[in-house]
């Protein structure tokens, strides 16, 4: 999954997934950054989702 991520926000801006989209793990395999600030990153599949908690 490659990724370009730029360092401004429009508005509500766009959403990455669809409702209903089935969620995976991913780590960062590489990542680059242009002078004018956007990152380019490679992310690979990770295996099986990790969930946490929120709260006391």
């Amino acid at each position: 999954l490659w990724l370009m991520i730029h360092p401004l926000t429009i508005g509500k801006g766009k959403k990455l997934f669809n409702e209903g989209t089935i969620p995976a793990a991913f780590t960062l395999a590489e990542n680059t950054v242009t002078p004018s600030g956007v990152i380019f990153a490679n992310y690979k599949r990770a295996g099986k989702v990790v969930t946490g908690t929120v709260g006391p």
